[in-house]
């Protein structure tokens, strides 16, 4: 498949996004595994995978018969991921590649996963990822999306000024994204959870 690479990449920080809260030791990353639910031996494909914090995290959850893939349109963030991998004695499939092209045959993963990668896609890529996703995902699977939403009415304010200028996030924090989510083939979009500042999706086919 062509690799187009659309939506902000963000290559730049790929040796310094793991000084962040962001990382696979991080409370944030841990309570994110918990609510995706993973079992052994499942495949997974962890989409915008960054540094690889959630594909880490996502194989020592499925264990060895499961699989791990991970993508991002960033090379930096993909060489991060595999030293880490590495570094974690993990076998994981890291490549560079876009949501747009996923580079995998229908139907093959039982979880896919995507933590704040959305709002960085202009609407026609966001569209162009969900036609991706709903088609590598298994009928019976299920689409674990974290990303911002409908600001929480605490963090209003502060979202609004930060994120609003942004068209891509500014769709989010209208609220849009559930009805997207549906256009696209998903039949069952549940919030699992509202953060202050993000929202969690568990999003299935049926």
């Amino acid at each position: 498949m062509k690799n187009k690479s659309k939506g902000i990449s963000l290559d730049y920080m790929a040796d310094h996004y793991d000084k962040s809260m962001f990382t696979e030791r991080s409370r944030f990353r841990k309570k994110q595994t918990v609510m995706i639910g993973l079992k052994e031996g499942e495949s997974v494909l962890d989409v915008g995978c960054g540094t690889g914090s959630l594909s880490i995290l996502a194989k020592l959850s499925v264990g060895d018969a499961g699989r791990v893939s991970g993508i991002d349109i960033a090379p930096g963030m993909i060489r991060k991921s595999k030293e880490k991998a590495k570094r974690y004695g993990l076998n994981i499939d890291f490549r560079p590649a876009s949501v747009t092209s996923l580079p995998f045959a229908d139907e093959q993963f039982d979880v896919i996963i995507s933590s704040l990668m959305f709002h960085h896609l202009p609407l026609p890529v966001k569209k162009e990822g969900l036609g991706e996703i709903h088609r590598v995902m298994k009928r019976d699977g299920r689409f674990f999306l974290a990303d911002f939403g409908a600001p929480h009415v605490i963090t209003a304010p502060l979202m609004c000024a930060l994120l609003i200028w942004l068209g891509s996030t500014r769709y989010q924090l209208l609220g849009k994204l559930p009805a997207l989510i549906k256009k696209s083939g998903f039949r069952n979009v549940r919030r699992v959870k509202k953060g202050l500042f993000l929202d969690y999706f568990i999003i299935r086919k049926e």
